[in-house]
């Protein structure tokens, strides 16, 4: 009954009938509902994904749950009728098959492992009920330079669940949104993939700002915002992310380093880096004169054929929750460890592990189903080999101490010598300090506070491993060693810093 008291629902009832534009209309509607004594038991997908065992997709088709022996004797129960209440979007209305989609990709995807990783991403959705809790919802975006692809890889990756050929961004979405629209489009993406594209589409630096912080920030969390009168429980968003730009969306809202490292812990940065000769290819696809028109082609392919894959891959899901669902989730977590654990030599950050062993799992689910080929590759290296790319996208030179260098040229005149404090900085000012020089047995040492450098340095882990197989960092020793360090008690008496040595 508390939805009948938005206006917005009877705008969606005139459409079925146009008297319902009239305030009687409407007032006898409201008291016939409250009059009324029988109501049928049924279940009601306010939104698209699962509801239940069924599984709505975004143009409200659903996928029932497989019958059982039960519901085969004609004897269907009451409580497996599903009522849709949100508005079906046409980009999600499949258009070809399984098999034509595969034989329209294949040739161009096959070995590519920006564009395997983007497919693999795309069947994360499905399975987020029933992934472990702390497991949030995976974002990514592609970095880089205009014609690299990167926009490219999330139409493929989208062609899965939708398409457009009158649209830009195929079956996507662009980063030109209202603070308003943003949860609507959330909520028609639920349990799939959400496409944002370009994100220097975002407005002013402000708007801008705004936008992404709560975009990044909702999109992590499964829930809506919540307005006056809406239930207290609503449907739970979970989805799979990709956001396309020129620049990563950290250094887009150019704000303060505690702003940008809480943007960067939850959107994780792909770069199609300018040194790749054919952008999102490794190589060219064989048949093509260049990795532009290879480009070219795949989007035209994906004009053609979307939204089978999807929802074939949701049948198995429902079948492997329908015959032992508790047996499915185990199987899922222990996939997941395993691959946290593959992926814990390219980074230390758990989030990064637990969303990068998501894309695994989901796309060597979607191969194991048949739905991606076999012949296309592994997904898992596809993962491996974007996460390495991914975190060391700064591009670590030959003497990795020179991009340590380089900040501390850049920040000279506001290093403090350790030498010259007279006292402990307060926990506060040691974390504004760009970081403190000292004299050490091997020359001299830059600390910098852990914040800071994760912040400034976008592949940090993988810098400081360097830096350390070169004999370059102290780090912490031990069992459960550490790339930072405990801060010197003549600096402050909390926090850690990475501490490098080099020269001058």
């Amino acid at each position: 009954m508390a939805d009948f008291a938005r206006q917005e629902v009877f705008s969606r009832l005139a459409d079925i009938d146009p008297r319902l534009i009239e305030p009687a209309a409407q007032r006898a509607l409201r008291t016939e509902i409250a009059h009324s004594g029988t109501y049928r038991s049924a279940l009601i997908a306010t939104a698209p994904g699962w509801t239940a065992q069924h599984f709505v997709l975004g143009n409200a088709a659903m996928l029932a749950p497989p019958v059982s022996e039960h519901e085969a004797t004609g004897r269907e129960t009451a409580e497996h009728e599903v009522i849709i209440t949100f508005a079906p979007h046409p980009k999600f209305t499949p258009r070809g098959s399984l098999m034509h989609w595969q034989a329209a990709l294949g040739p161009l995807v096959t070995e590519q492992p920006f564009l395997l990783f983007g497919l693999a991403l795309a069947f994360v959705g499905p399975l987020l009920p029933f992934v472990p809790s702390d497991y949030l919802s995976p974002l990514f975006e592609f970095a880089g330079e205009p014609g690299s692809g990167k926009s490219l890889t999330g139409m493929v990756a989208m062609s899965v669940w939708a398409g457009d050929p009158n649209s830009t961004e195929a079956g996507g979405e662009t980063w030109n949104l209202s603070p308003g629209r943003f949860d609507a489009v959330k909520l028609a993406h639920r349990h799939g993939l959400l496409l944002l594209d370009e994100a220097n589409l975002a407005g002013t630096l402000d708007a801008r700002r705004s936008l992404i912080q709560q975009a990044i920030f909702g999109m992590t969390s499964s829930g809506m915002r919540q307005r006056y009168g809406d239930p207290v429980s609503g449907p739970q968003s979970q989805l799979a992310v990709i956001s396309t730009s020129n620049r990563p969306l950290r250094d887009l809202i150019e704000g303060a380093p505690a702003e940008r490292e809480a943007l960067h812990q939850r959107m994780i940065t792909i770069p199609v880096a300018a040194t790749r000769a054919h952008g999102i290819f490794d190589f060219i696809p064989s048949g093509y004169e260049s990795a532009a028109q290879a480009a070219e082609a795949l989007r035209g392919r994906v004009d053609e054929q979307w939204g089978t894959a999807g929802s074939v891959f949701v049948q198995f899901v429902q079948n492997n929750i329908a015959h032992d669902e508790g047996r499915f989730r185990e199987l899922l977590a222990r996939g997941l460890a395993h691959h946290r654990d593959r992926l814990s030599g390219e980074t230390d950050r758990p989030r990064v592990q637990k969303c990068l062993a998501l894309v695994a799992v989901a796309g060597l689910l979607a191969r194991r189903w048949g739905v991606l080929p076999t012949q296309w590759g592994s997904p898992a290296e596809a993962v491996q080999a974007v996460a390495r790319m991914a975190l060391s996208g700064t591009g670590v030179p030959s003497d990795p101490r020179a991009v340590v260098h380089a900040y501390v040229e850049r920040h000279r005149a506001a290093l403090v010598e350790v030498e010259n404090l007279d006292r402990p900085l307060t926990k506060a000012d040691f974390e504004a300090a760009v970081g403190f020089l000292r004299a050490g047995r091997d020359g001299t040492e830059v600390l910098i506070p852990a914040e800071r450098f994760r912040v400034e340095f976008a592949a940090h882990a993988v810098l400081m491993r360097a830096l350390r197989a070169a004999g370059h960092a102290q780090t912490e020793p031990g069992r459960n060693s550490k790339l930072t360090i405990k801060t010197p008690r003549a600096i402050c008496r909390e926090g850690r810093v990475y501490c490098i040595r080099f020269s001058e």
